[in-house]
């Protein structure tokens, strides 16, 4: 890739492909819709009927097929249109840069190169300050290409469509959530580009250090590429977890300054926007965008696919999403590290005040962008407290965009009281595994004696079982032996499912834990519901 190349690339034509994709999607699904509709089939009986009824059937599973896959190339195009424009526009305010120090841009070389007037040492200072900017736009340029290739690709049929597309492209265009995540993926990968190019320099620096038999320089060179792979290695995860599931979407993001400082993430399987019911599970100890960010998702699918089956069962019209939310730092495992500085910090709750911090305005935005769906809330472990303290913060400021939430494995939720969350009387749950199996909740005894309010598996909130035993949609389930087990699924012949525990998540966050009519589809543990007072929702 070149600079010339990247004169030539036109961002226009790569939008007629966007517009006529979209076209082609929305035509197919309209027509799909339409054969659905038809009541011509409806009075005819007997196997002629069945018959054409199941070839209807068919041909809207073609039609939808196929309409879906020309939004998700409609998407694929616009990414690469956005990348094209940003692209150039870098490369724009760097020729104007490069103009400023007498300095220009040989397109073919791919090199900063003095002009006539520039002096020897202006032409120094010039190339070191321009050419590792102009080594980031090429490497961001590469970037685009594959973009673009691929999606030319799926255009003419060379390739696949990801299980990452999705249905890109509603009626009414792309909804808020699906705007901030190409905006957030497009970062991401402007950032791997920058990154990759900082890498190389380094790397050249470190070469150099080692020559030199500079140790003090190089030890710090290897610190700072340490870093840097380990960022590398973060974005890697979040692409990880984006193909983790057939439709998702990057809905927060924060990239410190400071390599050394953690990426923040959060992904949603399914659109937010549009769904009946949206839940969020927040982590616990030990938990990273790098290290836990992919597996989290593909638990966050699979209680997506058991709390629909739940809505499909039942005959309740609906569609659930389920969120990763990885957007605080979490305390590292003392276990596995060994360190007494992080068992101080597992007794403390100043990763969760700033997790909620956090997670409190991204809940109220879930509520805001789609006001009418049924939001829930899970807290795993060290989680539970900063899912209770989002809560709690919501409350005090007279919001509740949360309608269920559900803490497991807590080490305590610094409540004296329910009501302190905000919630519905019985829309607060807890849940733990078999004595013996987790230790933390276990040890929530102790939350009064470091601050975390009373020991919430004493019967303020209602318990969920995570035993084994058969649910309440007759499938014999597995029960918790560990603490990282709750959302875990298990493989069988039948493919994986679920444990108990993740059934009775699935069924909160479906909405149905207490149905109107009373039915109810949750598996309790045998502890006494304490009514408490609360606000209402």
């Amino acid at each position: 890739m070149t600079v010339a190349d990247i004169d030539r690339w036109n961002a226009g034509a790569v939008r007629e492909v966007f517009q006529a994709a979209t076209a082609r999607g929305q035509a197919t699904l309209d027509a799909s819709r339409q054969l659905s509709s038809l009541a011509v089939f409806d009075t005819w009986e007997g196997a002629t009927a069945e018959a054409r009824k199941h070839a209807n059937a068919n041909i809207r599973l073609d039609l939808d097929a196929h309409g879906n896959e020309a939004l998700a190339v409609a998407r694929a195009a616009d990414q690469a249109a956005d990348g094209i424009e940003h692209v150039q526009s870098e490369l724009r305010a760097l020729r104007r840069d490069a103009g400023e120090l007498h300095m220009a841009i040989d397109a073919m070389t791919n090199r900063v190169v003095p002009t006539s007037d520039c002096l020897a040492t202006e032409a120094l200072i010039g190339e070191m300050q321009l050419q590792p900017k102009l080594d980031a736009i090429l490497a961001e340029a590469n970037a685009v290409d594959e973009e673009l290739a691929t999606a030319i690709n799926m255009a003419d049929g060379d390739t696949a469509i990801p299980r990452s597309s999705g249905p890109a492209v509603g009626p009414a265009g792309l909804t808020p959530t699906q705007r901030e995540s190409d905006a957030n993926q497009e970062r991401v990968r402007e950032e791997r580009a920058k990154l990759n190019a900082h890498i190389k320099d380094l790397q050249a620096q470190a070469d150099r250090a080692r020559e030199q038999g500079d140790q003090r320089w190089l030890g710090d060179l290897n610190n700072q590429l340490n870093a840097a792979r380990y960022r590398v290695g973060e974005f890697d995860a979040i692409d990880d977890a984006l193909g983790r599931a057939p439709e998702t979407y990057l809905t927060q993001l924060e990239i410190p300054t400071d390599p050394s400082q953690k990426v923040r993430a959060a992904v949603a399987v399914g659109n937010p926007d549009t769904a009946t019911d949206i839940s969020v599970t927040a982590p616990g100890l030990g938990s990273s965008t790098k290290d836990s960010l992919p597996s989290m998702v593909t638990e966050a699918s699979n209680l997506r696919d058991t709390a629909q089956k739940q809505l499909d069962r039942l005959g309740i019209p609906g569609s659930v999403v389920t969120i990763a939310w990885m957007g605080y730092d979490s305390p590292a495992n003392p276990i596995n590290t060994g360190s007494p500085r992080d068992l101080w910090r597992t007794i403390g709750d100043d990763r969760a005040q700033g997790g909620a911090a956090t997670l409190a305005p991204y809940l109220q935005q879930l509520h805001v962008n789609n006001p009418n769906a049924h939001l829930s809330l899970f807290g795993h472990s060290y989680g539970s407290l900063t899912a209770s303290l989002a809560l709690q913060q919501l409350n005090a400021q007279g919001l509740h965009p949360v309608n269920d939430a559900v803490f497991y494995g807590s080490p305590g939720l610094e409540l004296e009281s329910p009501s302190q969350l905000g919630l519905g009387n019985g829309h607060a749950f807890v849940m733990r595994a078999p004595p013996g199996d987790d230790w933390i909740p276990e040890a929530a005894s102790l939350a009064p004696l470091h601050g975390w309010g009373l020991d919430p598996y004493g019967g303020m909130m209602p318990e969920l079982s995570s035993q084994a035993g058969v649910s309440q949609d007759g499938v014999v389930r597995e029960g918790v032996h560990s603490h990282a087990d709750y959302p875990r699924a298990v493989s069988g012949p039948g493919g994986d499912q679920l444990r108990m525990s993740g059934y009775n998540l699935s069924v909160v966050a479906a909405g149905i834990a207490d149905l109107p009519d009373g039915g109810k589809q949750l598996v309790m543990a045998p502890t006494p519901l304490i009514p408490y007072p609360h606000p209402g929702r």
